[in-house]
């Protein structure tokens, strides 16, 4: 049986920009007149091309569950999620996100989650403090194109033999060491090359949340 490759996608900066859609927003039917939003640079290709490899999408999202439902309706995006969780099943407080109500719907346990699943969001609280699951952290603005998720996420399944977790410990291994003084890392950050040009900073981020959990947290994505 295949194992299922499941990205979690935030929603607000991250998929696009959805404060302007007052429609959702004030209750009104959607879309209205006065609506605008802004989408990622090329994340609906991104979204068709990862689901043609096999990936699967979920929504998880600090905002209501039933903004985001509305928000991916009135974009025209809800049809490549399968799922979409909102903050009464992701957050807990105010750091970090639940990540177990996704791989549960995939029949996931902890272990299997952090091997098969992605999280790709645009802020620091949107980190896992439930599992070790990979963190892609891009602090971008939405004009940089999504496609490079993709090219990460291959990369890590690749190099990890069926495993986002095992890439993570690839890459992490073969990069070049700086030196790090934030003690919210693991004391060793790398510069690692990616693929297709890309290269990241990579480490093991201690989470503030749940004691002895170390996050495998990819961030400052750029081109080589």
């Amino acid at each position: 049986m295949t194992k299922p490759k499941i990205i979690c996608w935030d929603l607000d900066e991250t998929l696009g920009s959805f404060r302007n859609i007052i429609s959702v927003r004030s209750g009104d039917a959607y879309p209205g007149p006065d609506d605008s939003y802004v989408l990622r640079k090329d994340i609906i290709k991104t979204l068709n091309r990862m689901l043609n490899k096999g990936y699967r999408h979920v929504v998880t999202s600090s905002a209501k569950l039933d903004y985001s439902q509305k928000v991916l309706q009135a974009v025209c995006l809800d049809a490549y999620f399968d799922h979409v969780f909102g903050r009464d099943k992701v957050t807990d407080g105010m750091w970090g996100k639940k990540y177990a109500p996704a791989a549960e719907k995939y029949g996931l346990n902890p272990s299997d989650a952090s091997a098969q699943m992605l999280v790709i969001a645009n802020m620091p609280s949107d980190e896992p403090i439930d599992s070790a699951i990979v963190f892609l952290h891009d602090e971008r603005l939405l004009d940089e194109s999504a496609l490079i998720y993709e090219t990460i996420a291959e990369s890590l399944w690749t190099q990890g033999e069926g495993s986002f977790k095992h890439g993570f410990e690839a890459l992490f291994q073969g990069g070049r060491r700086t030196t790090c003084l934030d003690k919210d890392f693991d004391f060793v950050v790398v510069s690692a090359r990616i693929d297709g040009g890309i290269t990241a900073d990579m480490g093991y981020k201690n989470s503030p949340c749940t004691a002895g959990l170390k996050v495998p947290t990819i961030m400052n994505i750029r081109m080589a």
